[in-house]
């Protein structure tokens, strides 16, 4: 007889939003809705995973580098510069397109992740976050919906807790189609 294993962890994928425009409550309300070993990967909801097997490739970054706590991916198009995957054309919309460039990333990448706890602050196109290092750093801050992700990557920071560039995960970006100073939805 085979003896069911508890898994140490959990991923759980989420689409926030929170009516008032606060993400980083909508954040911080789902993060205490899970266990303190648990990992919640917030996607932004004009995103979208390419491949097939996102969950289970994005767990198998997780338990590969086990020295991260906070973890963002590659995209087409975002604020911060060093998330836009090497080579993509940010001018295409074409969902075959990033499916097809997804899989060639976690191809040739497949669980290696860039460290970019001293670079610039990450955008939150993806955000991949571990509770109990949430809970070290005392949360989200719930102002609106501006630079919530860029705060949560400075406080990690400050904290002596790495953060990570997952090579071979993408996702597709819509970002206000490329008009990146179309914020009236953000505020």
């Amino acid at each position: 007889m085979k003896v069911f294993e508890i898994p140490k962890y959990n991923i759980f994928h989420v689409i926030p939003w929170n009516s008032s425009k606060n993400i980083g409550k909508s954040y911080n309300d789902m993060m205490k809705m899970v266990g303190t070993n648990d990992w919640v990967c917030f996607l932004d909801g004009d995103a979208v995973h390419t491949t097939s097997f996102f969950g289970s490739r994005i767990e198998s970054v997780v338990s590969k580098n086990t020295q991260y706590s906070l973890f963002t991916c590659y995209t087409n198009r975002i604020g911060c510069k060093y998330q836009i995957a090497p080579g993509v054309d940010q001018r295409i919309n074409d969902q075959q397109y990033h499916r097809n460039f997804g899989e060639n990333l976690w191809n040739k990448f497949n669980t290696e992740v860039i460290d970019v706890t001293k670079q610039s602050p990450m955008s939150g196109v993806m955000l991949l976050v571990k509770k109990s290092s949430w809970e070290l750093v005392g949360g989200f801050k719930e102002e609106k919906m501006l630079s919530v992700d860029n705060d949560i990557h400075i406080k990690f920071t400050k904290h002596g807790l790495k953060s990570g560039l997952m090579k071979g995960i993408y996702v597709q970006h819509w970002y206000r189609n490329g008009d990146s100073k179309n914020i009236k939805h953000l505020i």
